[in-house]
C-alpha cells in the first residue's frame, strides 16, 4: 500500500510510436480479415525495433514479434517489403517467434524467457484470436488472456479481428477493449496496385484521440513495394467527418 498523490513530474504519457502506441501500455489494432492489418502491424513493429521514423515518430524498443498466424516463409517475404518501404537495409532483422498452430498459452514460457534474458521489452502479437483460452466471447477467458500478457510486460500490441457483421469493434468480449489503453480501427480500400488504409483511434486512456492516419500501401507481384502517408482526402470513403466538424457546420448554417 502506498499513498498516491498528484505529481506533475510524471508529465505526458510516453509513446513508443506517435500517436498510436504507448511505451508502457496495451494497444489493439483490429479490422476484418484481409484488410492489411498484419502489414501495418509489421510496419509499426519494425519501425519501433529499428528506430525508423519514416511513417511515425518512434522511440526505439526491443520488439519481439509473436507470429501465431502465418508460416515463417510468409513473414520472411513480407519483411523484405517492410524494410524496403521503411528505407531500411533489406536484411534488417525483427526478432520473431513463429509458432503457427500454437496459441498464446503455448508460447508464454518462451516469451517470458526472451524478456528475462533482456532480448525483448515489447510484444507485438498476431493475433488475439490465437489466445487459446476458450471462446473469445467469454469475459473470464478474455481477462485470462490479458492477464497473461500483463504478467509479462505492460508494453504489448495485439492484432485482432472484427466481427463479420460489424467492423467497428474487436470480436469477442468487451473485456479486450477494457484491458487495452489504445484501440485502433483499421479500414481499407483496394485500388489498382495499392491498398488505402485509415487508422482511427476508438479508445485512448490518458491520451487525446488523434485524427485518422491515412496510408497507401503499394504492391506488385512480389509483395509490398512502398508505403506513403496521405492526407484525409485521398480516401474520403475511409475517413468519417468528425461530429465536432459536423456540429460546427450546422451551427454556422443555422
Amino acid at each position: 500500500i502506498e499513498n498516491i498523490h498528484g505529481d506533475h513530474a510524471y508529465g505526458p504519457i510516453r509513446l513508443a510510436l506517435t500517436p498510436f502506441v504507448p511505451a508502457e501500455g496495451g494497444t489493439i489494432l483490429f479490422a476484418p480479415p484481409g484488410a492489411g492489418k498484419s502489414f501495418v502491424g509489421l510496419l509499426m513493429a519494425q519501425s519501433i525495433h529499428q528506430g525508423a521514423n519514416k511513417l511515425w515518430p518512434v522511440v526505439e524498443r526491443k520488439v519481439l514479434y509473436v507470429n501465431l498466424e502465418r508460416p515463417a516463409a510468409s513473414i520472411w517475404r513480407r519483411m523484405g517489403g517492410v524494410n524496403k518501404a521503411l528505407g531500411l537495409p533489406i536484411n534488417a532483422a525483427l526478432p520473431t517467434l513463429t509458432a503457427r498452430g500454437k496459441t498464446l498459452k503455448d508460447v508464454v514460457p518462451r516469451i517470458k524467457a526472451a524478456f528475462r534474458e533482456g532480448r525483448a521489452d515489447f510484444i507485438f502479437m498476431d493475433s488475439l484470436s490465437r489466445a487459446g483460452l476458450g471462446t473469445m466471447v467469454d469475459d473470464d477467458n478474455a481477462n485470462d488472456a490479458m492477464d497473461s500478457l500483463n504478467g509479462i510486460t505492460l508494453s504489448w500490441f495485439l492484432i485482432a479481428h472484427s466481427p463479420r457483421a460489424d467492423a467497428n469493434h474487436v470480436f469477442g468480449s468487451q473485456m479486450y477493449d477494457a484491458a487495452a489503453d489504445v484501440v485502433i480501427r483499421l479500414k481499407s480500400a483496394t485500388g489498382k496496385g495499392k491498398i488505402g488504409i485509415s487508422l482511427k483511434m476508438m479508445k485512448a486512456n490518458d491520451l487525446p484521440l488523434a485524427p485518422a492516419d491515412v496510408l497507401s500501401l503499394f504492391f506488385d507481384a512480389n509483395g509490398l513495394l512502398d508505403v506513403k502517408r496521405e492526407d484525409a482526402g485521398a480516401y474520403p470513403e475511409l475517413v468519417e467527418q468528425s461530429t465536432d466538424d459536423l456540429r460546427a457546420l450546422l451551427d454556422y448554417l443555422s
